[in-house]
């Protein structure tokens, strides 16, 4: 038997249909199971307390990202694939194995958690007390964080539950305490427990920060106006990724070569590294580094694992396409072949003595677990299943672009103060608003009640839309909101023009994290820490480089190789902005190149907020892309799969097309 630790998930027996275990959306987790949101604050703080030199420990399995850079579970590497200190690390962004490695080490945190779990549980003071948090913590899963979807009315787009401090919690002997939150952040104790484990600029934090000051404080409160102001954008690319996408090299990772075409330049990937950049702010979520060691790198990545989950269970046919290695580990060879079979290390499987391979981890039921929208057994076949989960993506993340104009917008619209009226575009605002005011929105039934719990806890049934645990996934809006009447002479014949802002870059051009934003309209030069939440901000495209220094090797490689990487901001929501306003025609290409040619920017910042000269970021470039789409009568968008550049669009503004550039 080997001793190395197997990763195996929180181990499930699955019921007779095939239903596993559901992880919940956080928010969806605190309002209608309280028990097991309160055993979730108490096992991250057990988890979070242990002697930061146990594999398992909290702080052991967050650094198998990046820092310390050390070996984990007995896995080194070769000497081709470390950097020049040593030890290179296991990175895979940026590579065919991105988001399958991600799945087995989400594995790995939740049966750290779920044990943690299961010690407070039996903590709880003997008695009725006891067997109701036991009875909560047998089916508990590691929750996720939702950033695309509209908060909950009264609430803002980043959960108290991650940004409050402090939380209140029914201890073990049934008081209830207010303890520092274990959501909101890590606390290192000590931030190095062997000397040099982190650089000297992560070393004077002694806890995980967002957004820091110049004190070095968290500034959480930034982040929520961020998340809101280009939901938008966010909602419309995990939508364009989910509905449109059909070719999982192109859906999974962010890597640009040559023959990427317009309509696949952005991924799963590129909307994973906008998260990072927006909460992170400069501080330890956004970097590759060190991210981990942030508590809500656990809540993203496995919202990263579940949008996967659901686009896998639309194309069920899609997988990896095997390509040539791109660097050397101590399981494989540059040069040599990387694809569905290559090892996932550090993660050794079920017997301890190999590692899982993206094959074996295609299913999630396999680490006993699934999501609300991914319970395939309350269907009667595949194809019900698959229609179902398609009409539950449009309920999540909108029908089409005009319904989501209506419903987005609003949230969108500036304060009617008088600095955000003269630095917005306030006849974009007010005209919007007035259309969202004008268009009934249908309202979405309210579901079913759920059969009343049997087990001791006696946990309320989810009323949340999102809970699907004993009916099937819930359905898009009807055909009344499928195209507002005040928009349909934009759609003639069900069919309109979808727009995208293409942007690619060398990825470690610079030696560190950059984002490029995209404004439609003018921009407050004044005011670059306002850019963020400024009206014209339409989305943002970021980018995780690092420094030539970095121990990271395959960044050393990918730096020396001049690795290119890609994204995409969605437009037409924006254009739709200008076109209430009277400031646009129509969504045709003789009208929206000219519009865009005159309004189109895009600044480039780094993610301490530095503005940064275009000139100065590697093979930069801007461009734009059209495809038609057409309406079906669910009110579900059906994308043509051709593009269309329009180099004009961009040609002779910094950074955009030039005459011969390939994009």
């Amino acid at each position: 038997m080997s001793g190395n630790i197997a990763i195996t998930g929180v181990p499930t027996t699955p019921g007779p249909n095939g239903a596993v275990p559901l992880r919940r959306e956080i928010r969806d987790l605190q309002r209608n199971f309280p028990d097991q949101f309160n055993l979730y604050v108490l096992g991250l703080q057990h988890l979070q307390s242990l002697d930061e030199q146990q594999l398992a420990s909290y702080y052991q399995v967050a650094g198998i990202h990046g820092m310390p850079y050390k070996p984990w579970n007995g896995v080194g590497s070769t000497t081709n694939w470390a950097s020049s200190s040593g030890f290179g690390g296991y990175c895979t962004h940026s590579s065919i194995l991105f988001i399958t490695w991600h799945r087995p080490y989400m594995a790995l945190y939740e049966q750290a958690l779920y044990a943690s779990v299961q010690t407070v549980a039996q903590r709880f003071t003997a008695g009725a007390l006891r067997d109701r948090y036991v009875a909560a913590a047998k089916d508990f899963r590691a929750p996720y964080f939702d950033w695309a979807i509209p908060p909950p009315a009264g609430s803002t787009a980043f959960p108290t539950a991650i940004a409050s401090p402090n939380v209140s919690v029914v201890d073990v002997d049934g008081r209830t305490r207010t303890i520092v939150n274990p959501i909101n952040r890590f606390v290192f104790h000590p931030v190095n427990p062997s000397p040099g484990d982190f650089n000297a600029n992560w070393s004077r934090y002694r806890e995980t920060v967002r957004y820091p000051d110049r004190s070095g404080r968290s500034q959480d409160a930034r982040i929520a106006p961020i998340l809101a102001n280009e939901l938008a954008s966010l909602r419309s690319n995990v939508s364009l990724l989910l509905l449109s996408y059909r070719n999982f090299d192109a859906f999974s990772y962010n890597r640009w070569d040559t023959n990427t075409s317009p309509g696949a330049f952005g991924s799963l990937e590129d909307v994973h590294n906008e998260i990072h950049d927006r909460v992170g702010g400069g501080g330890h979520m956004s970097s590759l580094e060190v991210s981990s060691f942030d508590p809500i790198f656990w809540l993203h990545h496995i919202n990263v694992d579940r949008l996967w989950s659901i686009w896998q269970d639309l194309n069920p046919t899609s997988f990896m396409s095997p390509r040539p290695a791109p660097y050397s580990t101590f399981n494989a060879t540059r040069g040599g072949t990387q694809d569905q079979n290559t090892a996932l290390s550090p993660f050794w499987d079920k017997s301890g003595t190999k590692f899982w391979t993206s094959t074996q981890v295609k299913d999630s039921a396999t680490f006993g677990y699934a999501y609300p929208e991914t319970q395939k057994w309350l269907q009667p076949s595949t194809a019900a299943y698959q229609a179902a989960l398609r009409q539950t993506v449009t309920a999540l993340y909108g029908s089409n672009v005009f319904a989501n104009f209506v419903s987005n917008v609003a949230s969108r619209a500036p304060p009617p103060t008088a600095d955000a009226v003269a630095a917005a575009k306030p006849e974009i605002a007010m005209a919007a608003l007035s259309l969202a005011a004008s268009v009934p929105v249908e309202k979405k039934a309210a579901p079913a009640a759920a059969p009343a719990a049997s087990s001791a806890d006696a946990q309320k049934p989810l009323a949340a839309a999102k809970d699907q645990a004993a009916k099937p996934p819930i359905k898009a809006p009807a055909a009344p909101s499928v195209i507002p009447e005040s928009l349909k002479h934009l759609a003639p014949n069900n069919k309109y023009t979808e727009w995208v802002v293409n942007i690619r870059a060398q990825k470690h051009g610079i030696g560190q994290s950059f984002r490029i934003q995209v404004f439609l309209g003018d921009i407050d030069e004044s005011n670059p820490d306002g850019w963020d939440t400024e009206w014209n901000c339409v989305g943002r495209v970021s980018v995780l480089g690092r420094a030539p220094e970095t121990q990271c090797g395959k960044c050393r490689m990918d730096n020396a190789e001049g690795l290119m990487v890609s994204g995409t901001v969605p437009l037409t929501s924006a254009l739709l902005q200008d076109i209430v306003a009277g400031e646009l025609a129509n969504l045709e290409p003789a009208a929206v190149v000219p519009h865009l040619k005159k309004d189109l920017k895009w600044k480039a910042k780094l993610f301490t907020g530095e503005e940064k000269a275009l000139d100065e970021i590697p093979e930069l470039r801007v461009s734009v892309a059209s495809t038609v789409v057409t309406i079906g009568e669910d009110g579900l968008p059906i994308y043509s799969g051709q593009y269309t550049v329009h180099p004009e669009a961009t040609e002779g503004k910094p950074a955009g097309l030039r005459p011969g550039d390939h994009i």
